[in-house]
């Protein structure tokens, strides 16, 4: 309660000092909404992907390729993809739920390619590439977007599982090509329904 008082108190002492000087002002309001839930669930990597080394991450390891190998979104040319394989293990209410939604925010990643906005900006010295990420049907995602991966989840008694299958590809994005490393991260979030 005392952290509460001396925060309360340090913000009014703010506002005093800032009346002075404030020649007008907006009003406004914060909507906020969200939904809690007794699920609890673990996502590991499975195949084709390795945990990170902070909690939540997975690594994908792409490999070396040649621009030889890849080509645009338009193309599809997916000869090169690296599976990705999640584990979804739920426990606790996870009777009440018959689905995992799996979404990208690529924004709030490495973001969208300067190029083409459907795929992952790559950091690293290579040049003319994006990173392209596959869906469970091997068809490539528009990550500006709002798709996602729908995945049932398997129950068994208070338990609930579920495998995530998607992949991701060097792609072409248009500009001229340089060699080196290519890199990119990709926050996504899971939805129980």
């Amino acid at each position: 309660m005392k952290k509460i008082s001396l925060s309360l108190a340090i913000l009014a002492a703010m506002g005093l000092g800032m009346a002075g000087t404030a020649n007008a002002a907006n009003n406004g309001k914060l909507i906020l909404s969200g939904t809690l839930t007794n699920i609890t669930c673990d996502i590991n990597a499975g195949t084709g992907a390795s945990p990170g080394s902070n909690p939540g991450e997975i690594n994908v390891d792409m490999g070396n390729v040649s621009f030889a190998d890849i080509g645009t979104y338009a193309q599809a040319k997916l000869e090169t993809a690296s599976p990705i394989q999640l584990l979804v293990n739920c426990t606790g209410g996870a009777t009440a739920y018959d689905s995992v939604d799996m979404r990208f925010i690529a924004r709030q990643g490495s973001g969208l390619d300067n190029n083409d906005q459907k795929l992952l900006r790559t950091t690293g010295a290579a040049d003319g590439v994006g990173i392209g990420l596959l869906n469970s049907s091997n068809r490539l995602m528009d990550l500006s977007g709002t798709e996602t991966i729908v995945t049932d989840l398997v129950k068994d008694g208070d338990t609930a599982t579920a495998e995530i299958n998607l992949g991701a590809v060097y792609v072409l994005n248009g500009t001229p090509t340089n060699p080196g490393n290519a890199d990119g991260f990709l926050p996504f979030v899971m939805d129980y329904k």
